[in-house]
Formats: structure tokens, C-alpha cells, sequence
């Protein structure tokens, strides 16, 4: 080891040897006379170390009831969270059966309507069954013998015809529909009295025919029943003319297509005449 390092180290050694000894002097001198000028500063900082020392000790307490706080409040707020969502779900609940009601009320107020028109006792009913296979159609509804349905007996809903009855149980009907391939109702356009028979389509379809080609019919003419069935009352709406074609050279009558009156496929409700007659004001 180089000779001025070594001296280096040991003037070190003594230096620090020599502040140890002076403080411990001072020490030893201030606690033998009493003075608070010595001592006083030594107190200072030692209370200053163990002051810090407390609050590094204390903090993680302080930490861990702060941190224990925010998981409680944040327990409470979940569960109000839920509370809210399940009074939030509750009045969704109330909105959905109040909008049902209303949309209830208007079909049902329909329904009153063409029964304040109908010469006839009427019984409603409820649909609880739909079979709309593309060779047939038919409902089933919730009133039977008991009721005093009987075959043949015409059906209607707020907007039109819907069909007849063609057999019932002590508790159930089951109703033709116009657009089914074995309907047939006589008809003619409202808007002229041209004559014809409205024949069902199949999938909701409705086809007005045995119209000579020389008849005035147009799109949007209004079909209703002319009573000659004697099956169907005079006068009730069955659709309104979608198309008129003159077919080909060789055809006798026109092709003209009919959109029932009815959507068979949202029928919910249904009016049974269960005596047939007229239709109040009526165009003869």
C-alpha cells in the first residue's frame, strides 16, 4: 500500500476519534453543570429520530384503516348499486305491462267498435293457437259450444274478416282463414259492385276471382263481402286490391291479387257474430 494512503486513513481515524472525544466532553460537561445550551440540542434531534422512527411504525395502521374505510364505503354503494338496479328492473316491469295494457285497450276498442256496427250477438275470444303452414291456415280460439260457437259462423277482428268457424269443442273453436286454399267468400269492389269470390292464397295470400277481364278493377280498390254466400253478412271489409293483371291471351278473367284486411299472423283477440245479419250502413 503506497505510503501517503496509509497516512491518509490514520489522520481519519484520528479525527474521528477526536470529534467522538469532544462530543462526549461536551456531553459529560453539560450534564455535570446543567447546562441546557449543550444539552438541549442533543434532545432535539433524538427526539426528532424517534418522532420519525413513530410515524414509519404508525403509518401502515393509518394505511390499513384508511384503506378498510373505502372497502365499507364501497360496500355500501354496491348495495345501493343494487337496490336502484333492482327498482330500476321492477318499473321496466310496470312500463312493459302498462304498454301492453294500452296496446290491449286499442285492439279491444276496435273490436267494440265493429260490434256497436254488427246486427248480431257477438262473443270475443282469445287466439291460443296458430297454424299458418303454407298449405293451410287456421287458428285456435278460447270459446267453444259452451259459448254457443257453432261451423259457419263468421269471425272478425278490428280490422276485418278474418275467416269462419269450422269445427268446435265444448271449449274451443278452430277458424278458416280467408288466405287458406279452401276459403271461398263471395265478394265484390266496394268502389263499383263488380261481383266476384275471394279465394285464399295460402301464406296470408287472397286472390279475387272469376272478374271478366272487361271490369273496372284497380289497385287499391276496397273488397268487401256482398252477403250472396248467405254465410258472410253484406258489407264487412275482407282487403284491399294489391295487383290487376290481364293474364295471358287465353284467360277469361283477370288475375287480381288481395291483401287481407287482416294480419293473421298478429291476431290476438277475435269477434264471433254468432247470429249473422248486416252491417249497419252499409253501401248497397
Amino acid at each position: 500500500m503506497p505510503l501517503h494512503t496509509r497516512n491518509s486513513k490514520n489522520r481519519l481515524k484520528i479525527l474521528g476519534a477526536l470529534i467522538i472525544t469532544i462530543f462526549l466532553i461536551l456531553v459529560g460537561v453539560g450534564l455535570h453543570l446543567g447546562l441546557l445550551a449543550v444539552v438541549s440540542p442533543l434532545e432535539d434531534a433524538f427526539m426528532d429520530f424517534t418522532g420519525y422512527l413513530q410515524k414509519g411504525l404508525s403509518g401502515p395502521p393509518r394505511w390499513g384503516r384508511y384503506i378498510w374505510r373505502s372497502y365499507v364505503a364501497l360496500q355500501g354503494v354496491e348495495l345501493e348499486n343494487e337496490t336502484l338496479r333492482r327498482e330500476v328492473a321492477r318499473l321496466q316491469r310496470e312500463i312493459v305491462q302498462y304498454r301492453e295494457a294500452l296496446i290491449a285497450n286499442a285492439r279491444l276498442k276496435r273490436l267494440l267498435k265493429i260490434k256497436n256496427k254488427v246486427k248480431s250477438t257477438t262473443v270475443t275470444a282469445n287466439v291460443v293457437g296458430v297454424d299458418m303452414a303454407p298449405w293451410a291456415g287456421t287458428i285456435t280460439i278460447d270459446q267453444g259450444r259452451k259459448d254457443g260457437i257453432r261451423p259457419a259462423m263468421v269471425v272478425l277482428s278490428g280490422a276485418g274478416v278474418v275467416g269462419q268457424v269450422i269445427k268446435s269443442s265444448f271449449y274451443f273453436s278452430k277458424v278458416l282463414l280467408l288466405s287458406d286454399y279452401n276459403s271461398a267468400v263471395a265478394a265484390f269492389v266496394q268502389r263499383n259492385r263488380v261481383r266476384g269470390i275471394l279465394r285464399g292464397e295460402g301464406q296470408g295470400r287472397c286472390r279475387l276471382a272469376y272478374v271478366g277481364k272487361v271490369m273496372d278493377v284497380e289497385a287499391g280498390d276496397n273488397i268487401i263481402t256482398s252477403g250472396a254466400d248467405q254465410i258472410f253478412p253484406k258489407g264487412l271489409l275482407l282487403g284491399k286490391v294489391s295487383s290487376v293483371s290481364q293474364g295471358s291471351a287465353s284467360d277469361l278473367f283477370q288475375v287480381i291479387d288481395v291483401k287481407p284486411a287482416v294480419d293473421f299472423k298478429r291476431i290476438e283477440e277475435v269477434l264471433i257474430l254468432v247470429r249473422t245479419g248486416s252491417i249497419m250502413g252499409s253501401r248497397h
